[in-house]
């Protein structure tokens, strides 16, 4: 009993270097993105933040604002994936070969359906980048100042009817006080 004790610790000891090693490192995670066409590259942290976008000098000449964005958007997804996926692949070691409940305590409960399993986040599938025109003018010209059309402004609502008073009964009786007539 006291050898199989001893080998529980050292391999607790062991998993907890591992863990504190696989966090420093996951702490220190980045990925570097760029665009298809080049115009853009994006880093992104271990908390899947932007932490730099760099354009290609000419980018403003070869795209319009929307797709820029569109294509900075798509590389933060893919670069916070790409983070993900390193962070799980720091700690998959770690996870693996833990010893379950019912294996350190006799008649304890399994448990081992609790613990997820780590996902493989490079399956997820990404949003494709809608097709580029063959020009800066085939997608509109801020240069050019166009504008989206403008939609008719919506018709009035019609005013609500007003609710007639029902008659008093007795014109001799005083009104009750109220805060909102002000006891008058």
């Amino acid at each position: 009993m006291k050898d199989q004790m001893d080998t529980l610790l050292e391999n607790f000891e062991r998993q907890t270097a591992q863990l504190r090693d696989a966090q420093a490192a996951a702490a220190e995670t980045t990925a570097q993105v760029a665009s298809a066409d080049g115009l853009v590259r994006a880093t992104i942290d271990a908390g899947g933040s932007l932490a730099k976008l760099e354009f290609s000098p000419n980018t403003f000449e070869r795209t319009t604002p929307a797709q820029l964005a569109n294509t900075v958007q798509a590389l933060v997804r893919q670069g916070s994936l790409q983070v993900k996926q390193k962070i799980a692949d720091l700690m998959a070691p770690i996870t693996e070969g833990l010893p379950d409940l019912a294996d350190l305590v006799e008649g304890a409960p399994s448990l081992a359906g609790l613990v997820p399993p780590i996902p493989d986040f490079a399956e997820e599938e990404e949003a494709p980048e809608p097709p580029r025109p063959e020009s800066f003018e085939d997608g509109g010209s801020i240069l050019r100042n166009e504008q989206p059309p403008v939609p008719a402004p919506a018709p009035a609502p019609a005013p609500a009817p007003q609710r007639a008073r029902p008659p008093r009964a007795d014109e001799d009786e005083e009104p009750p006080s109220s805060w909102m007539t002000r006891g008058d």
